[in-house]
Protein backbone atom coordinates (compact mmCIF):
# COMPACT_ATOMS: atom_id res chain seq x y z
CA UNK A 1 0.00 0.00 0.00
CA UNK A 2 2.63 2.57 0.96
CA UNK A 3 4.62 1.80 -2.09
CA UNK A 4 1.46 2.21 -4.32
CA UNK A 5 1.08 5.34 -2.76
CA UNK A 6 4.76 6.78 -3.37
CA UNK A 7 4.70 5.35 -6.98
CA UNK A 8 1.86 7.46 -7.62
CA UNK A 9 3.23 10.60 -5.91
CA UNK A 10 5.92 10.10 -8.27
CA UNK A 11 4.47 9.36 -11.11
CA UNK A 12 2.52 13.11 -10.47
CA UNK A 13 5.96 14.51 -9.94
CA UNK A 14 6.95 13.63 -12.73
CA UNK A 15 4.14 14.50 -15.03
CA UNK A 16 4.19 18.09 -13.01
CA UNK A 17 7.94 18.11 -14.28
CA UNK A 18 7.30 17.48 -17.56
CA UNK A 19 3.85 19.74 -17.92
CA UNK A 20 6.02 22.97 -17.21
CA UNK A 21 8.67 22.05 -19.53
CA UNK A 22 5.60 21.39 -22.44
CA UNK A 23 6.75 18.04 -22.72
CA UNK A 24 3.44 16.25 -21.78
CA UNK A 25 1.17 14.83 -23.81
CA UNK A 26 -2.82 15.41 -23.67
CA UNK A 27 -3.37 13.05 -20.95
CA UNK A 28 -1.19 14.48 -18.92
CA UNK A 29 -1.99 17.76 -19.49
CA UNK A 30 -5.82 17.61 -18.54
CA UNK A 31 -4.99 15.89 -15.18
CA UNK A 32 -2.33 18.61 -14.11
CA UNK A 33 -5.05 21.09 -15.53
CA UNK A 34 -7.34 19.65 -13.32
CA UNK A 35 -5.47 19.68 -10.25
CA UNK A 36 -4.52 23.15 -11.26
CA UNK A 37 -7.91 24.56 -11.36
CA UNK A 38 -8.92 22.79 -8.12
CA UNK A 39 -7.27 25.83 -6.44
CA UNK A 40 -8.87 28.07 -8.09
CA UNK A 41 -12.01 30.09 -6.24
CA UNK A 42 -14.98 30.11 -8.91
CA UNK A 43 -16.26 33.54 -7.80
CA UNK A 44 -12.85 34.75 -8.44
CA UNK A 45 -11.18 32.93 -11.86
CA UNK A 46 -7.55 33.65 -12.25
CA UNK A 47 -6.70 36.14 -15.08
CA UNK A 48 -3.86 35.61 -17.28
CA UNK A 49 -1.40 37.10 -15.43
CA UNK A 50 -2.05 35.40 -12.29
CA UNK A 51 -1.93 32.29 -14.03
CA UNK A 52 1.57 33.41 -15.64
CA UNK A 53 2.67 34.24 -12.43
CA UNK A 54 1.70 31.06 -10.80
CA UNK A 55 3.19 28.96 -13.57
CA UNK A 56 6.61 30.63 -12.93
CA UNK A 57 6.68 30.29 -9.27
CA UNK A 58 5.52 26.15 -9.24
CA UNK A 59 8.03 25.79 -12.17
CA UNK A 60 10.78 27.30 -9.66
CA UNK A 61 9.60 25.19 -7.27
CA UNK A 62 9.97 22.10 -9.37
CA UNK A 63 13.21 23.63 -10.81
CA UNK A 64 14.32 24.06 -6.83
CA UNK A 65 12.95 19.87 -6.20
CA UNK A 66 14.49 18.41 -8.97
CA UNK A 67 18.15 20.01 -8.54
CA UNK A 68 18.10 18.18 -5.62
CA UNK A 69 17.44 14.67 -6.92
CA UNK A 70 21.09 12.76 -6.04
CA UNK A 71 20.31 12.76 -2.58
CA UNK A 72 19.52 9.40 -1.44
CA UNK A 73 16.60 8.76 0.48
CA UNK A 74 14.57 5.97 1.79
CA UNK A 75 11.10 5.10 0.49
CA UNK A 76 9.01 6.31 3.37
CA UNK A 77 10.99 9.87 3.33
CA UNK A 78 11.21 10.32 -0.73
CA UNK A 79 6.93 10.20 0.31
CA UNK A 80 7.13 12.47 2.94
CA UNK A 81 9.27 14.73 0.84
CA UNK A 82 7.74 14.48 -2.24
CA UNK A 83 4.13 15.66 -0.10
CA UNK A 84 5.75 18.39 1.14
CA UNK A 85 6.77 19.67 -2.34
CA UNK A 86 3.39 19.11 -3.91
CA UNK A 87 1.78 21.06 -0.65
CA UNK A 88 4.10 23.38 -1.33
CA UNK A 89 3.07 24.08 -4.84
CA UNK A 90 -0.02 24.60 -3.15
CA UNK A 91 0.82 26.98 -0.81
CA UNK A 92 2.33 28.96 -3.76
CA UNK A 93 -0.86 29.32 -5.26
CA UNK A 94 -2.69 30.11 -2.56
CA UNK A 95 -0.20 32.59 -0.96
CA UNK A 96 -0.28 34.60 -4.36
CA UNK A 97 -4.01 34.13 -4.73
CA UNK A 98 -4.14 35.33 -1.17
CA UNK A 99 -2.34 38.31 -1.77
CA UNK A 100 -4.52 38.96 -5.07
CA UNK A 101 -7.79 37.97 -3.60
CA UNK A 102 -7.66 41.58 -2.13
CA UNK A 103 -9.88 42.78 -5.27
CA UNK A 104 -10.70 46.09 -5.80
CA UNK A 105 -14.60 46.92 -5.89
CA UNK A 106 -16.00 47.98 -9.34
CA UNK A 107 -18.91 49.51 -10.78
CA UNK A 108 -20.18 49.79 -14.28
CA UNK A 109 -20.38 53.04 -15.87
CA UNK A 110 -22.68 53.38 -19.32
CA UNK A 111 -23.81 55.90 -21.11
CA UNK A 112 -27.12 56.80 -23.72
CA UNK A 113 -27.91 58.05 -27.12
CA UNK A 114 -25.54 60.94 -28.06
CA UNK A 115 -24.09 60.72 -24.14
CA UNK A 116 -20.69 61.42 -23.67
CA UNK A 117 -18.87 60.71 -19.97
CA UNK A 118 -15.47 61.71 -18.49
CA UNK A 119 -13.65 59.47 -15.51
CA UNK A 120 -11.33 60.22 -13.61
CA UNK A 121 -9.58 56.62 -11.87
CA UNK A 122 -7.87 56.79 -8.67
CA UNK A 123 -4.07 56.81 -10.25
CA UNK A 124 -5.81 60.31 -11.76
CA UNK A 125 -5.28 58.26 -15.18
CA UNK A 126 -8.50 59.60 -17.01
CA UNK A 127 -11.44 57.61 -19.57
CA UNK A 128 -13.52 59.61 -21.89
CA UNK A 129 -16.61 56.79 -22.36
CA UNK A 130 -18.45 57.57 -25.57
CA UNK A 131 -22.01 57.11 -26.22
CA UNK A 132 -23.43 53.47 -26.15
CA UNK A 133 -20.60 52.68 -23.76
CA UNK A 134 -20.57 50.05 -20.88
CA UNK A 135 -17.42 49.63 -18.75
CA UNK A 136 -16.37 48.66 -15.84
CA UNK A 137 -13.81 50.74 -13.37
CA UNK A 138 -12.31 50.21 -9.63
CA UNK A 139 -13.26 52.26 -7.23
CA UNK A 140 -9.74 51.76 -6.03
CA UNK A 141 -7.13 50.06 -8.06
CA UNK A 142 -5.57 47.18 -6.05
CA UNK A 143 -2.55 44.31 -6.12
CA UNK A 144 -0.53 44.06 -8.84
CA UNK A 145 -2.44 45.50 -11.88
CA UNK A 146 -4.72 48.61 -12.98
CA UNK A 147 -7.48 46.72 -15.08
CA UNK A 148 -10.22 48.14 -16.62
CA UNK A 149 -12.85 45.97 -18.51
CA UNK A 150 -14.17 48.08 -21.82
CA UNK A 151 -17.59 45.44 -21.84
CA UNK A 152 -19.07 47.86 -25.48
CA UNK A 153 -18.38 51.08 -27.10
CA UNK A 154 -15.59 53.27 -27.45
CA UNK A 155 -13.06 55.37 -24.72
CA UNK A 156 -10.22 57.10 -24.79
CA UNK A 157 -7.35 56.56 -22.21
CA UNK A 158 -5.50 59.01 -20.88
CA UNK A 159 -3.48 56.92 -18.40
CA UNK A 160 -1.07 58.24 -15.61
CA UNK A 161 2.29 56.65 -15.67
CA UNK A 162 2.98 54.22 -12.88
CA UNK A 163 5.15 50.92 -12.83
CA UNK A 164 1.59 49.00 -12.61
CA UNK A 165 0.82 48.15 -15.67
CA UNK A 166 -2.55 49.26 -16.96
CA UNK A 167 -4.51 46.93 -18.91
CA UNK A 168 -7.71 47.29 -20.88
CA UNK A 169 -9.61 43.66 -21.59
CA UNK A 170 -11.95 43.68 -24.06
CA UNK A 171 -13.66 41.43 -26.83
CA UNK A 172 -11.38 38.99 -26.29
CA UNK A 173 -8.18 40.95 -26.25
CA UNK A 174 -5.67 43.08 -24.08
CA UNK A 175 -4.52 46.37 -24.45
CA UNK A 176 -1.33 46.89 -22.21
CA UNK A 177 0.26 50.09 -21.44
CA UNK A 178 2.20 52.01 -18.50
CA UNK A 179 1.34 55.76 -19.05
CA UNK A 180 0.10 56.59 -22.02
CA UNK A 181 -3.27 57.85 -24.26
CA UNK A 182 -5.21 55.98 -26.69
CA UNK A 183 -8.34 55.20 -28.25
CA UNK A 184 -10.21 52.16 -28.18
CA UNK A 185 -13.35 51.25 -30.55
CA UNK A 186 -15.21 47.72 -29.74
CA UNK A 187 -18.52 47.79 -30.43
CA UNK A 188 -20.05 44.33 -31.30
CA UNK A 189 -22.51 45.18 -33.92
CA UNK A 190 -18.93 45.74 -35.88
CA UNK A 191 -17.69 42.85 -35.47
CA UNK A 192 -14.07 44.37 -35.21
CA UNK A 193 -11.62 46.14 -32.47
CA UNK A 194 -9.38 49.54 -33.13
CA UNK A 195 -7.16 50.44 -30.92
CA UNK A 196 -5.34 53.37 -31.74
CA UNK A 197 -2.37 55.32 -30.16
CA UNK A 198 -2.47 58.63 -29.20
CA UNK A 199 0.71 59.07 -27.58
CA UNK A 200 3.50 56.46 -25.99
CA UNK A 201 3.57 53.15 -26.94
CA UNK A 202 0.92 50.42 -26.81
CA UNK A 203 0.70 46.63 -26.93
CA UNK A 204 -2.26 44.21 -28.09
CA UNK A 205 -2.28 40.99 -27.16
CA UNK A 206 -4.39 37.47 -27.16
CA UNK A 207 -3.51 35.32 -24.95
CA UNK A 208 -0.08 34.67 -24.86
CA UNK A 209 -0.26 36.04 -28.71
CA UNK A 210 1.58 39.61 -29.11
CA UNK A 211 -1.16 41.24 -31.69
CA UNK A 212 0.89 44.39 -32.44
CA UNK A 213 2.87 47.29 -30.67
CA UNK A 214 2.00 50.62 -31.45
CA UNK A 215 3.48 53.84 -31.87
CA UNK A 216 1.84 57.22 -32.44
CA UNK A 217 -0.38 57.69 -35.11
CA UNK A 218 -0.79 53.40 -35.63
CA UNK A 219 -3.43 51.48 -35.52
CA UNK A 220 -4.23 47.49 -34.97
CA UNK A 221 -7.71 47.00 -36.52
CA UNK A 222 -8.73 43.33 -35.28
CA UNK A 223 -11.51 41.28 -37.03
CA UNK A 224 -13.29 39.08 -33.88
CA UNK A 225 -14.72 36.73 -36.52
CA UNK A 226 -11.43 35.85 -38.12
CA UNK A 227 -9.23 36.28 -35.12
CA UNK A 228 -6.77 38.14 -37.45
CA UNK A 229 -5.41 42.17 -36.80
CA UNK A 230 -3.93 44.51 -39.59
CA UNK A 231 -1.90 47.46 -38.30
CA UNK A 232 -2.35 50.89 -40.46
CA UNK A 233 -1.42 54.50 -40.25
CA UNK A 234 -4.26 57.23 -39.16
CA UNK A 235 -5.14 60.47 -38.50
CA UNK A 236 -5.49 60.36 -34.47
CA UNK A 237 -7.24 63.34 -33.84
CA UNK A 238 -9.65 62.33 -36.37
CA UNK A 239 -9.86 58.87 -34.09
CA UNK A 240 -10.74 60.94 -30.80
CA UNK A 241 -12.55 63.67 -32.30
CA UNK A 242 -15.75 62.22 -30.67
CA UNK A 243 -14.75 63.37 -27.56
CA UNK A 244 -15.36 67.32 -28.87
CA UNK A 245 -18.63 66.17 -30.59
CA UNK A 246 -17.27 65.28 -34.33
CA UNK A 247 -17.22 62.09 -35.39
CA UNK A 248 -14.93 61.02 -38.77
CA UNK A 249 -16.11 58.52 -40.74
CA UNK A 250 -13.37 57.68 -43.66
CA UNK A 251 -14.25 54.46 -46.07
CA UNK A 252 -17.05 53.57 -43.23
CA UNK A 253 -18.86 50.75 -44.45
CA UNK A 254 -22.58 50.71 -43.82
CA UNK A 255 -22.67 48.95 -40.45
CA UNK A 256 -19.90 51.92 -39.10
CA UNK A 257 -22.36 54.60 -40.60
CA UNK A 258 -25.62 53.01 -39.14
CA UNK A 259 -24.09 52.54 -35.79
CA UNK A 260 -23.05 56.65 -36.14
CA UNK A 261 -26.08 57.68 -36.64
CA UNK A 262 -27.74 55.25 -34.12
CA UNK A 263 -25.40 56.40 -31.40
CA UNK A 264 -25.81 60.02 -32.11
CA UNK A 265 -29.53 60.45 -32.93
CA UNK A 266 -30.99 57.15 -31.95
CA UNK A 267 -31.83 56.61 -35.44
CA UNK A 268 -31.87 52.84 -37.04
CA UNK A 269 -30.66 53.46 -40.22
CA UNK A 270 -31.35 50.45 -43.23
CA UNK A 271 -30.62 50.10 -46.99
CA UNK A 272 -33.16 49.27 -49.18
CA UNK A 273 -31.20 46.91 -51.57
CA UNK A 274 -27.73 45.20 -51.31
CA UNK A 275 -26.23 47.83 -53.54
CA UNK A 276 -26.52 50.85 -51.25
CA UNK A 277 -25.15 48.44 -48.16
CA UNK A 278 -22.27 48.03 -50.00
CA UNK A 279 -21.55 51.67 -50.40
CA UNK A 280 -18.68 53.15 -48.65
CA UNK A 281 -18.75 56.55 -47.07
CA UNK A 282 -16.22 59.55 -45.94
CA UNK A 283 -17.79 62.28 -43.97
CA UNK A 284 -17.63 64.28 -40.90
CA UNK A 285 -20.77 64.29 -38.32
CA UNK A 286 -21.01 67.22 -36.09
CA UNK A 287 -23.14 66.02 -32.92
CA UNK A 288 -25.22 69.40 -32.66
CA UNK A 289 -26.45 68.86 -36.43
CA UNK A 290 -30.04 68.43 -37.16
CA UNK A 291 -30.50 64.59 -38.26
CA UNK A 292 -32.22 65.66 -41.29
CA UNK A 293 -29.23 68.01 -42.22
CA UNK A 294 -26.71 64.65 -41.92
CA UNK A 295 -28.61 62.32 -43.74
CA UNK A 296 -28.97 65.13 -46.61
CA UNK A 297 -25.25 64.88 -46.66
CA UNK A 298 -24.97 61.01 -46.86
CA UNK A 299 -27.84 61.21 -49.71
CA UNK A 300 -25.43 63.37 -51.66
CA UNK A 301 -22.71 61.06 -51.82
CA UNK A 302 -23.97 58.72 -53.32
CA UNK A 303 -27.28 60.19 -55.13
CA UNK A 304 -29.79 58.07 -52.90
CA UNK A 305 -32.32 59.46 -51.05
CA UNK A 306 -33.98 58.57 -47.49
CA UNK A 307 -37.44 58.35 -45.77
CA UNK A 308 -37.90 58.61 -42.17
CA UNK A 309 -40.87 56.56 -40.21
CA UNK A 310 -40.47 56.78 -36.45
CA UNK A 311 -36.98 56.18 -35.50
CA UNK A 312 -36.54 54.22 -39.02
CA UNK A 313 -34.51 55.74 -41.79
CA UNK A 314 -34.31 53.86 -44.69
CA UNK A 315 -31.52 54.60 -47.76
CA UNK A 316 -32.90 53.98 -51.17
Amino acid sequence: MLRTQTMDIYKFRKRLTRYLKGESNETENAIIEAWYKSYEQEEQPLSEAEEERIRLAIHNKVKSATSKSTIIMLPIFRMAATLVFIAGIAAIIWYLRAGKNEKADYYTVQTGTNEIKQLTLSDSSIIWVNSATRIRVPVLFKGDLREIDLQEGEAFFNVKRNPQPFIVHTGGINVQVLGTSFNIQSYKKLKSIKVTVATGKVGVTKGKQTLAMLLPGEQEYYNTITGKGQQVNVNTNQAQSWKEGSTYLKEANFEELALCIKNIYGLSLKAASSRISAYRFTLQVQHNVPAREVLKVIGQLHNTHFRKEGNEVTLY
